[in-house]
C-alpha cells in the first residue's frame, strides 16, 4: 500500500465534497437541523400543566369543595401552576368540555360533599377522563391521583388530631394519648410508603439527542457515502485508471474509507460544538468512546461497501441503504430510547452491532459505566466489524477483477 496514493485519494475526496450538495446536507446541514429541532422541542424538561374542569355547589359548611379547588389552583412546580382550574355550572357542560378537549379532566363534587367531610364522613369525588390519548391520560390521571392522595393524607392527620383531642378526657389512666394515637394512625394508614432518592446519573435530554445524532452519522451517512461514492468512481472510470497506475485499487479503497471517516468525524464535531454553543450541554467522547465510534463507522462502511458491490448500481444501493437504515434508526434504539421499544424489537437494539455500539457509548459517556464492563461488547463489535469488512473486501476484490 502506497501512502502517497492513499493521501492523494483522501485529499481528492475532501476537495470534491464541497461540490456534492447531498453530502454537504448530511455532514453539515443535517447535524445543525437535527440538534436544533430535537433540542428545542424536547431538550429541556418543564413541569406539566393540566386543564381541570370542576363542578360543585356552594355550601355553608366549615370545609367545602371550593376549599379543595382553591388548594388545587395554588399548586405550583418551578413557579408554574400545575392545575389550570375552570368551573362549570353542571356535569353535562363539564363532560362536553372533556369530549371537545377544552379540559383534560372533569372533577365532580356531589352535593353534600362539604357537609360530609366536615362531619367526619366520607366525601366522594368523581373524575371523568378522555382516554383516547393514552399518554395524556396517564399524565393527567397521575397528577390528579397524586394531588388527591396528598390531600387525603392531610385530611386524615387533621381528623386524628381532632379525635384524639376529644378522647383524651375519657381514656383510662393506664392508656396514654400517644399509645392510642399509634393504633388510630395504623387504622387510618396501615401502610406507610416513604420515597427516598438515590442520586444516579441523569443526563439531560439534549445529551441523549447528541448521541442519537452520532448514531445517525455512523449508521446512515457513513454507509451511504462509502457505497455511492465507490460506485461513482467506478462509473466515472477513476478506479480503472488507478488500477492501471502505480497505485492499486486497494490504495483507493483505503483512501476512500479514511476520507469518509474524516468527513463523518468532522460532522460529529460540528454537532457537538453546536450543541454546546446553543444549549450549553454537549457530549464529547473519551478515547474509548471514539474507539466505539471508529469501529461502528468501519462496520457501517463495510456494510455499505458490501451492498454497493453486490448491487453494482448507485440507485439500487441508495434504495437498499435507505430501506435498511431507516427502520434501524428506531428499532436499534438510535433515535428513541430502548425502554420504549416493544419486546420483539429490543434484541435488535442489543445485538445489532450499531445499536449495541450506540447503547454502550451512552452507558460510557452519559451514565459513566466503568469501561471494563463494556469490554465484552467492544470485542463483539470488533469481531462483527472484522467479519463484515472481510465480506466487503472479498466483494470489492471480485468487482475490481471484472474491471480488467
Amino acid at each position: 500500500m502506497k501512502v502517497r496514493a492513499v493521501k492523494g485519494i483522501i485529499l481528492k475526496d475532501l476537495r470534491e465534497i464541497r461540490r456534492e450538495k447531498m453530502a454537504l446536507f448530511w455532514i453539515l446541514i443535517f447535524p445543525l437541523m437535527w440538534i436544533t429541532l430535537l433540542g428545542g422541542i424536547w431538550g429541556h424538561s418543564s413541569p406539566i400543566s393540566v386543564d381541570v374542569g370542576v363542578v360543585y355547589s356552594s355550601e355553608n359548611s366549615s370545609f367545602t369543595a371550593e376549599d379543595v379547588v382553591k388548594v388545587m389552583g395554588n399548586v405550583t412546580v418551578d413557579n408554574v401552576h400545575v392545575f389550570k382550574v375552570k368551573r362549570y355550572p353542571n356535569e353535562s357542560s363539564g363532560m362536553e368540555a372533556v369530549r371537545s378537549g377544552r379540559v383534560d379532566v372533569l372533577l365532580v363534587f356531589p352535593g353534600g360533599f362539604g357537609r360530609n367531610v366536615s362531619s367526619g364522613l366520607q366525601g366522594k369525588v368523581y373524575a371523568y377522563f378522555d382516554r383516547s390519548d393514552p399518554q395524556n391520560y396517564q399524565i393527567t390521571s397521575g397528577a390528579i391521583k397524586s394531588f388527591l392522595s396528598s390531600f387525603e393524607g392531610e385530611m386524615t392527620e387533621k381528623r386524628l388530631n381532632v379525635t384524639l383531642g376529644y378522647m383524651e378526657a375519657y381514656l383510662p389512666r393506664n392508656v396514654t394519648v400517644e399509645d392510642f394515637e399509634k393504633y388510630l394512625v395504623g387504622l387510618a394508614d396501615p401502610l406507610e410508603f416513604e420515597e427516598r432518592e438515590v442520586k444516579g446519573e441523569s443526563p439531560s435530554p439534549i445529551e441523549f439527542y447528541i448521541t442519537s445524532f452520532i448514531g445517525i452519522q455512523f449508521l446512515f451517512a457513513t454507509m451511504l457515502m462509502i457505497g455511492s461514492g465507490t460506485l461513482e468512481e467506478i462509473e466515472h472510470g477513476t478506479l480503472r485508471r488507478i488500477a492501471s497506475s502505480p497505485a492499486t485499487a486497494w490504495d483507493f479503497l483505503a483512501g476512500k474509507m479514511l476520507s469518509t471517516f474524516i468527513v463523518i468525524t468532522g460532522s460529529i464535531l460540528i454537532g457537538i460544538a453546536y450543541a454546546k454553543l446553543v444549549f450549553g450541554h454537549t457530549v464529547f467522547p473519551g478515547p474509548l468512546g471514539w474507539l466505539m465510534v471508529f469501529l461502528a463507522s468501519l462496520f457501517s462502511m463495510s456494510l455499505g461497501l458490501a451492498i454497493a458491490m453486490g448491487t453494482r448500481s448507485i440507485r439500487a444501493t441508495n434504495a437498499l441503504v435507505n430501506l435498511l437504515s431507516m427502520p434501524l434508526l428506531f428499532l436499534a434504539g438510535i433515535v428513541i430510547p430502548e425502554s420504549v421499544l416493544p419486546g420483539w424489537a429490543r434484541p435488535i437494539a442489543n445485538y445489532f452491532p450499531l445499536g449495541r455500539a450506540l447503547k454502550d457509548l451512552r452507558l460510557l459517556e452519559l451514565y459513566h459505566r466503568p469501561p471494563v464492563e463494556l469490554l465484552p461488547d467492544l470485542a463483539f463489535l470488533g469481531l462483527a466489524t472484522l467479519m463484515t469488512l472481510l465480506l466487503a473486501v472479498i466483494l470489492y476484490g471480485w468487482r475490481v477483477k471484472r474491471l480488467d
